[in-house]
């Protein structure tokens, strides 16, 4: 007969019965406690290198039960302040998280201060190899001779504090970077291969060069000759970004406003002399194959070598665009 009742009762409980049974069992299973005269001693300060604040990095703990010690010493009591920074943790806050661990805080014995000041070491960043292997990214990514390129000013935020570890770090560039004058970059650092911060970096990058000097005073619209002219080293950071360079590209042309000595020449300054003006008689040259045309025509506005001008067929009357190629001379392009 109880053989019978017991059958019947264990086929009318349902399945979900059954989970809330077993859920029931966890939620409402005892929380773990200390062995009786289980002691924990929190100390006046501690220093930490992790994130996490462990119990026994706070305190020690004293007990008849060492696996259960070792438990408890593991638990994360708190969140470690930052690289080179301070805070208080006081014992009811170090109560919180063990009962949110599952400690029954009631059977532990408490000796010790009521707050504990934990610090974070701090690693200093290595200044001076920071600084070279900015100067050795720049070096292979600038497009200038070594031996004409100065690096200085190299500036960051010395004052950072970076977690203890095997310190490692990447420079970027910004796109487009001419490594020419002031210019940023960004410094990656990394702390055992994890992300810790992003620094830009300030550089002074100062590249020698010839450039164009006028040594004597040029009157508007003059002709540029040899006898006016020098070379000299000068920063490109700070000239503009016309400057000439060569000596070739000022002879032939005129001046375009007065110059006057140690200017550095740019090319804004010069133009190439017109080769032709209105009303030029100029022979029209056609080429098509083999075949050459030249015919007679008379130019319509003013043009310099490789501009393109309008010219009037003397024969047919009709105008024709054409390109300067010489005095006197012009050519139509098919």
């Amino acid at each position: 007969m109880m053989t019978h009742d017991i059958q019947r009762y264990e086929s009318s409980i349902r399945p979900g019965a059954c989970l809330i049974l077993i859920l029931m069992l966890f939620v409402f299973t005892p929380a773990a406690f200390p062995a009786e005269g289980t002691c924990l001693t929190l100390k006046a300060s501690v220093v930490v290198d992790q994130d996490a604040v462990r119990l026994s990095d706070i305190g020690s703990l004293r007990g008849p039960s060492k696996s259960q010690l070792q438990s408890l010493g593991a638990t994360v009591v708190a969140k470690s302040p930052q690289p080179g920074q301070t805070r208080l943790v006081s014992i009811d806050y170090v109560r919180i998280r063990l009962r949110q661990a599952g400690v029954d805080t009631g059977a532990l014995i408490y000796k010790g201060p009521q707050d504990v000041r934990i610090a974070r070491r701090a690693a200093t960043l290595p200044v001076r190899r920071i600084q070279r292997a900015v100067e050795t990214a720049i070096r292979t990514r600038m497009p200038w001779k070594n031996e004409d390129v100065g690096i200085s000013r190299i500036t960051f935020d010395e004052t950072i504090a970076l977690s203890t570890g095997k310190l490692s770090y990447r420079i970027v560039p910004n796109r487009n970077e001419d490594y020419l004058g002031r210019t940023m970059l960004a410094l990656h650092l990394f702390v055992d291969g994890e992300p810790a911060r992003k620094l830009w970096v300030n550089a002074t990058i100062s590249v020698m060069a010839d450039v164009v000097t006028v040594n004597r005073p040029l009157g508007k619209h003059q002709h540029i000759e040899l006898s006016h002219l020098s070379v000299e080293r000068r920063d490109l950071a700070r000239m503009p970004s016309d400057t000439v360079s060569r000596i070739e590209d000022a002879l032939g042309n005129r001046t375009t406003r007065m110059i006057y000595p140690n200017t550095v020449l740019q090319s804004s300054m010069i133009a190439l002399p017109p080769l032709v003006k209105r009303g030029d008689i100029v022979k029209i040259v056609a080429n098509s194959g083999p075949m050459t045309i030249s015919v007679t025509g008379m130019v319509k506005q003013q043009g310099r070598k490789g501009e393109m001008v309008r010219v009037v067929n003397t024969d047919s009357k009709r105008i024709v665009t054409a390109r300067v190629i010489g005095p006197g001379s012009v050519v139509v392009d098919f």
